[in-house]
């Protein structure tokens, strides 16, 4: 029988076991003093730099929706504004027509040089008529040169548009230019004012003289039997509008577009197209096919979201991405109760805020590494 082993314990040395139990006595004396303030400066940096962080995108966003805000109000006020003064001087003349003022049995010398006053009161409207169900038109018109041109269209000029220079005194002068077979009763205003029987908006069209993008406020004047007697119209063309939205500074990079429910683009702050000319015909340019990338994909964005742009009744601030960078967006609806439905659109990129507060980020950061 063999007798039990015995089981050998090893004991650490003495150099061991003070390694073991104190390794800090191995390292040297400067790098115990250093790493506890070197860990304590890397995590007072990563600290401040994780707050500077968390505050500037809070700075952001609050600055953000502050000034979609303000550039919204700021452009549906001036816009509304402007879209008031056709509907005035329409009321203006059928005010003129009731007490006596002008009547149908005077010349379209008279009425014309009567809309040509009214101009100079109105100098944001571009050209203002009447027009009568036989087809009769007498109207005056401002020019991009700022002269006047006076329009009639009546039996006697067999049915064409005959435009007249204007004198000093509003009076037509020399025969200027002739587009033939004008029938008011087929235009866009005419039949809006027909069907509405009350002072509303044409759909936006092209200008029969500058084929440029325009729309009428129109008003018809009935006789106490419910007939008829003429439509007033007043064109106001998007120059004005458009020249606004590009004196807009938004942020450094902002744009802003105004659409309609259909899509089809009215003005933008960027110089790319709302139409084309193609021959005598002009072409509306959906937003969605714009040649600016950022309106392009913002108006996708909406239609993706709401389903419709029929579906956006109130305003709303949405961020998306463009090519992975942040969009602050607001999309606001104008309407004025006269068929006015469109919707304002500010697009704001995060970079812009960011580039802004960047330096105090900094400054905060290197503040940290100070003793």
């Amino acid at each position: 029988m063999n007798p039990p082993s015995k089981t050998q314990v090893l004991k650490p040395t003495k150099s061991a076991t003070n390694l073991a139990v104190n390794p800090i006595r191995s390292l040297p004396l400067r790098t115990v003093l250093i790493v506890p303030f070197v860990v304590q400066i890397v995590a007072a940096v990563g600290i401040v730099g994780y707050l500077s962080f968390r505050n500037g995108q809070q700075a952001v966003n609050e600055v953000a929706t502050t000034l979609r805000q303000e550039i919204s109000d700021r452009i549906s006020e001036r816009v509304q504004a402007y879209m008031t003064f056709p509907h005035q001087l329409n009321q203006v003349k059928v005010n003129a027509f009731e007490l006596g003022d002008l009547n149908f049995q005077d010349t379209p010398a008279r009425i014309q040089r009567h809309f040509w006053k009214q101009l100079q009161t109105f100098d944001t409207v571009s050209v203002t008529y009447v027009a009568t169900p036989n087809g009769d038109f007498i109207a005056a018109r401002r020019t991009k040169d700022g002269s006047f041109v006076l329009q009639e269209r009546t039996e006697l000029t067999e049915g064409n548009m005959n435009y007249y220079a204007a004198n000093n005194l509003g009076e037509p002068t020399n025969l200027v230019q002739v587009k033939p077979k004008y029938d008011p009763r087929i235009r866009p205003w005419y039949t809006a004012a027909s069907e509405a029987k009350t002072a509303t908006w044409s759909k936006i069209y092209a200008d029969f003289t500058s084929k440029g993008l325009g729309i009428t406020a129109a008003q018809p004047l009935y006789d106490e039997s419910g007939q008829l007697q003429v439509v007033f119209g007043t064109d106001l063309l998007f120059t004005e509008v458009n020249q606004f939205l590009q004196s807009l500074k938004i942020g450094k990079s902002g744009q802003t577009f105004i659409i309609e429910r259909s899509g089809d683009l009215i003005t933008t702050s960027t110089q790319d197209p709302v139409y084309l000319i193609k021959g005598e015909e002009t072409e509306r340019i959906q937003a969605t096919a714009s040649q600016n990338a950022a309106i392009s994909l913002t108006t996708k964005y909406l239609q993706q979201r709401f389903g419709n742009l029929n579906n956006i009744q109130q305003t709303q601030q949405l961020s998306f991405k463009i090519e992975d960078r942040l969009q602050f967006m607001q999309v606001t609806p104008l309407k004025d109760g006269k068929g006015l439905d469109w919707l304002i659109v500010v697009i704001i990129p995060e970079s812009d805020f960011w580039s802004k507060l960047m330096p105090t980020t900094k400054l905060q950061f290197y503040c940290a590494l100070l003793p």
